[in-house]
């Protein structure tokens, strides 16, 4: 079950809530949406509230820079559901919002106020991250919180169907329809709005709950209908009324149908019938004794005791009456069970009787045409025409496509193209041994790469036409990048675009491209490498280039790789051992780094003494890691490493200062000077490097070479953690020394491995600290994980307390272990509180002896 937090609106001062809650979420807030909860956010108890008006503000600067970054701004797609979603949050009665993540909160044993707090830091945290995007104007300090979201970029979240922007995290009840809430006065009903003002006094005998905005009303014992603004759409005229329903038909376009209806079904003299909410028409005269809606448009009408489908026009959508309703099978099929038998009598959406079939073996094909899978009744397929005639039988296999309009089928080792619309086969003259479709559905329509007799073609069934004429010298078509293919020849490729439906001069070899944002295609030639870009023209990679190109080949596959792999290794051989010269910074860095990772030192020295000669801060730490490495005997040079350490440094590289901050520290090739080191960490760390905060916790929480402050080492340890680099049981330790218990408990819970936390959990339970309540059968159990990760004095008297014989959990065994322990470890012990005296301390020796002999 998911568990989901709940967005409502509500006054700060009277606590008047909005009727509706505004969107339910799971888990947590969307990253889209996180801005307009970070003002002025506080926990009271579990719930949090925060600023409405302000966090609209913050809002609208993060859907600014959205548009801004995605070029969005006039975009219909866009600006709609956005300017609708910004309507719908300033349109809102109140100031605060409130959230209530208590179902979320009961996941854990936290108490849920402490959690809510928790939380509120969580997004006060975040919101730094999107005030700095705003401020810089730029995405990239949100790429930590976009990652963690499981998308690979904000276009894609906002672009998700469901989400449409942002509007469709919210309940469309909000931003829909107007509130209208009923009451009752001498004992009748009307309506009331949000701030309490009457839209339609008490008049009405009653009045059901709205849905889509349109409640069924009843007066003097008859029905109609009223919206929200108080209108009777329909007059109270009917003896009955059903609720609203929505009715759709039409083309489908973008996954919707073309025409949408909201009706309702009304009831007059005993027969029934539907009137249309838009235009308060009747659609169908009440003249059934049932109507039920199916699907769609679609109607089950009875008369008497028969049953006609109909559509909402009241036409018959079949022709034959049945003695039970009809059903549907997907939005083509019709059917009525066949009383005796398994079959169903099934008519396409256009009436024409099908055939007799059991269930689930008739599919769609298109345009009204069905294959029939193999069963106990037809051993192979069949096709079936839209009036219900056999096209073909004793079918191998079918295929076709959501988006095309013809079809394929192989029978009897040969492949049939058929065009449902002109009901003819198409290139019946040539004898067709295979047929790929690929993945060519998902850029064109109705093209199939046919293998032929005299040869391999690209081929337009829905034009009936070749767009490449099958030639014996194409050995093989493939689909290669969106409307590109890959035309296999016996020496070297070529390349067809599907858009201008031109064929490329030969290749030696054609492939994907690394950058897909601003490339096309590959394209081998010898010993030159060329490209395809957007602007469909060609240009020669250079040997600038090449370095970016080998860093990102994993954006390459399969034979693609292998041969842009053979290809480099051509180029740097053919370019000479300084090969890497030609490379960028960042590509010359990257090589530098996946030599290191390989252990070629000596090959990673050359391509980094090239960095440090261009004054890559980078470069020259990396190479001074090397040389300061003293177990690297060949390499070590520590005067040359500390020399390259201080000039990175100067350049404001923040490794270099916190390794310049461990080598002052350790006095290693230099004179040890603690101040120097706490001057090189702190650098460090306001230059971003959490470790250089972390050095610093650690120097104030050993206290060795300064003097021991933990509430220094509390705010260099909590600086580092903003930079990822966590010190949890550092920080446990302190804040336990401090009693501050609801602070442990947190990171408690993140050490996930039970690295540090058993220790601290024991204790919390046996005390009830935190939070926590007393459980002294988990304080034991903890007692004992701690004494698997290190010996803690502490733990082993508890444990000896607790198997005592006088306890409630006297357990001899575990007595005696943990007793032996102590003599093993030479732990001291309380004697007198275990229930032991001297004399019985002599016994019990000769006693666990026993016990534990081998």
């Amino acid at each position: 079950m998911a568990h989901r937090i709940y967005i409502y609106n509500i006054d700060s001062q009277s606590g008047e809530t909005y009727p509706y809650y505004l969107g339910e979420w799971n888990y947590e807030i969307p990253p889209l949406l996180l801005p307009l909860f970070a003002s002025e956010i506080r926990a009271k108890g579990k719930l949090l509230y925060a600023n409405r008006e302000a966090g609209i503000v913050l809002l609208r600067q993060f859907y600014t820079l959205l548009a801004d970054e995605y070029q969005l701004h006039y975009k219909k797609a866009y600006y709609e559901p956005v300017n609708q979603l910004f309507d719908l949050l300033e349109n809102l009665p109140y100031d605060t919002f409130l959230i209530d993540g208590t179902d979320v909160f009961n996941m854990n044993e936290e108490r849920k106020s402490e959690q809510a707090k928790d939380w509120v830091t969580e997004i006060q945290q975040k919101n730094k991250s999107y005030l700095k995007a705003t401020k810089s104007q730029s995405l990239k300090p949100l790429d930590s919180i976009l990652k963690a979201s499981g998308y690979q970029n904000f276009l894609e979240a906002l672009k998700t169907d469901w989400i449409n922007y942002g509007l469709g995290y919210w309940n469309e009840d909000v931003y829909k329809y107007d509130y209208a809430e009923v009451f009752i006065e001498n004992d009748v009903k009307g309506l009331k709005d949000i701030k309490g003002n009457i839209i339609t006094p008490a008049y009405y005998d009653e009045i059901s709950e709205f849905e889509d905005g349109i409640a069924v009303i009843q007066k003097n014992n008859k029905f109609g209908y009223l919206d929200t603004k108080g209108t009777e759409i329909v007059l109270p005229t009917y003896d009955d009324a059903s609720h609203v329903f929505e009715i759709y038909y039409g083309l489908v376009s973008d996954y919707d149908y073309e025409f949408k209806h909201l009706v309702g079904c009304v009831t007059s003299d005993a027969k029934v019938g539907l009137i249309n909410m838009v235009d308060h028409q009747l659609l169908i005269p009440p003249i059934y004794e049932e109507l039920t809606h199916l699907y769609g448009n679609y109607f089950n009408a009875k008369t008497g005791r028969t049953y006609t489908l109909i559509n909402h026009k009241n036409e018959n959508v079949i022709n034959q009456d049945s003695e039970t309703p009809f059903d549907f099978d997907g939005s083509e099929l019709f059917f009525i069970k066949i009383a005796g038998t398994s079959k169903r009598k099934y008519f396409n959406n256009r009436g024409v009787h099908i055939g007799d079939y059991l269930e689930d073996v008739l599919h769609v094909l298109p345009h009204n045409f069905f294959y029939v899978k193999a069963n106990k009744f037809h051993k192979k397929i069949e096709v079936v025409k839209s009036d219900g005639e056999i096209l073909d039988t004793e079918i191998d296999q079918v295929i076709t496509l959501s988006n095309y309009q013809t079809f394929v089928y192989r029978k009897t080792k040969k492949w049939f193209i058929y065009n449902p619309i002109n009901q003819n086969y198409l290139k019946d003259d040539v004898n067709i041994q295979k047929i790929e479709i690929d993945y060519l559905a998902n850029f064109f329509k109705d093209i199939y790469i046919l293998y032929t007799e005299i040869g391999n073609g690209i081929f337009d069934a829905f034009n009936n036409r070749w767009l490449l004429e099958p030639n014996a010298s194409y050995l093989k078509i493939e689909q290669l990048e969106k409307h590109f293919l890959r035309v296999h020849l016996q020496e070297g490729m070529q390349y067809w675009d599907g858009q201008t439906n031109q064929l490329s001069p030969i290749y030696e070899y054609v492939s994907e491209v690394i950058d897909h944002h601003n490339d096309e295609l590959f394209l081998y030639q010898k010993e030159e490498l060329f490209c395809l870009d957007k602007l469909m023209k060609i240009r020669k990679i250079t040997p600038e280039e090449m370095g970016k190109c080998y860093n990102r080949k994993e954006n390459l596959r399969g034979k693609d790789l292998a041969f842009f792999l053979k290809y480099y290794t051509g180029w740097k051989s053919q370019t000479g051992a300084n090969y890497f010269h030609y490379f960028d910074n960042q590509s010359l860095y990257d090589l530098g780094l996946d030599l290191l990772k390989n252990n070629k030192i000596e090959e990673a020295i050359e391509v980094l003494k090239i960095g440090t000669q261009r004054k890559h801060s980078q470069m020259m730490t990396e190479l001074a890691m090397i040389y300061t490495d003293t177990e690297d005997q060949v390499h070590a040079n520590l005067a040359l490493g500390l020399d390259l350490y201080e000039k990175a440094a100067k350049l404001g590289e923040k490794n270099a200062w916190n390794n310049l901050g461990y080598h002052y520290q350790n006095g290693l090739g230099c004179e040890k000077d603690i101040d120097k080191a706490v001057n090189a960490y702190t650098k460090a760390g306001e230059l971003g490097n959490g470790l250089g905060w972390a050095n610093l916790g650690d120097l104030y929480y050993h206290g060795h070479w300064v003097e021991k402050d933990e509430d220094k080492a509390l705010d260099y340890y909590l600086k580092a953690q903003k930079l990822y680099y966590f010190n949890s049981d550092k920080l446990a330790d302190i804040y336990f020394t401090k009693e501050d218990y609801k602070k442990v408990l947190p990171l408690l819970k993140k050490d996930y491995d039970e690295e540090f936390s058993p220790i601290y959990y024991a204790i919390m339970y046996e005390r009830g600290l935190g939070g926590l309540k007393i459980n002294l059968k988990k304080a034991i159990s903890y007692y004992e994980k701690a004494m698997q990760i290190g010996v803690y004095h502490h733990a082993v008297n508890q444990l000896l307390y607790y198997y005592r014989p006088a306890s409630e959990y006297a357990n001899e065994v575990q007595f005696a272990k943990w007793y032996a322990y102590t003599e093993e470890n030479n732990i001291e012990i309380d004697l007198k509180i275990l229930g032991l005296d001297k004399q019985r301390k002599d016994t019990l020796g000769s006693f666990f002896k026993n016990l534990f002999k081998k």
